[in-house]
């Protein structure tokens, strides 16, 4: 009996870490570890069983400094809205593949970060990192005041963005020269309150934006170009 009530307890303090607000017991645990315990094959939402609209809307988009290889001048892309993609995608699909979510799982993780972080720690997202490498991010966000772990949870948003941002602008820009580096932006706006005597709708709602500074572009493999342009290719209504 010993061992399987260890077991039991061992299984209740992961998830009751799982579940806790950030701790410094939590930090040096690793989000990474109780990840891989909590969700070893599948991720179950809790929305399934209890669907709740959403109340607003988040857009992530991107953009890529390309340079001419003839001339070596270089130009900023316009931003691409990535999430209409996604809406194309959704529109009249019964079964949607699973990157439908993709660029709004990302902003909303961006979010829930920038949340959590302080002033001065937002204010440093907007620089650009793309000759310094962005560990030196990292390290000036934690010496700035504000929760460590919303550090993390940036950090590990930041990169699937970048990636995401690399991948589009490879499959996007690529034939137009090299791309020096890239940039991805988030916003977001809320349903506007009901009323009898007005007629707006979420369009009429000016977002808020978060900007983002430059990052540095990716190294991808063809394959994952490819697989990658099978979305971004897609048309956007």
């Amino acid at each position: 009996m010993w061992p399987l009530l260890a077991v039991v307890l061992i299984h209740a303090l992961i998830v009751g870490l799982w579940v806790a607000p950030s701790t410094a017991f939590r930090d040096a645990v690793g989000y990474d570890r109780m990840s891989e315990y909590i969700h070893p094959w599948f991720e179950q939402n809790w929305s399934l069983f209890a669907p709740t609209p959403r109340r607003g809307e988040v857009m992530f988009e991107a953009r890529a400094y390309v340079v001419d290889g003839e001339t070596g001048e270089g130009e900023a892309t316009e931003w691409a809205e990535l999430t209409a993609i996604e809406d194309s995608l959704i529109r009249g699909t019964p079964a949607p593949p699973r990157t439908m979510k993709l660029t709004r799982r990302t902003a909303d993780d961006l979010h829930g970060a920038r949340n959590d972080m302080s002033a001065e720690q937002r204010d440093l997202l907007s620089a650009n990192y793309f000759r310094t490498p962005i560990e030196e991010l990292r390290e000036i966000l934690e010496d700035s005041d504000g929760d460590s772990g919303a550090v993390d949870r940036y950090m590990r948003a930041d990169e699937v963005a970048t990636l995401i941002a690399t991948a589009y602008a490879d499959v996007t820009w690529g034939d137009q020269g090299e791309i020096a580096r890239v940039q991805y932006r988030t916003s977001s706006r809320r349903v506007p309150p009901y009323s009898l005597d007005q007629d707006r709708t979420l369009e009429d709602m000016e977002p808020t934006v978060r900007d983002y500074g430059w990052r540095h572009h990716l190294e991808l493999t063809d394959e994952q170009v490819e697989l990658f342009a099978q979305y971004a290719t897609t048309e956007a209504d």
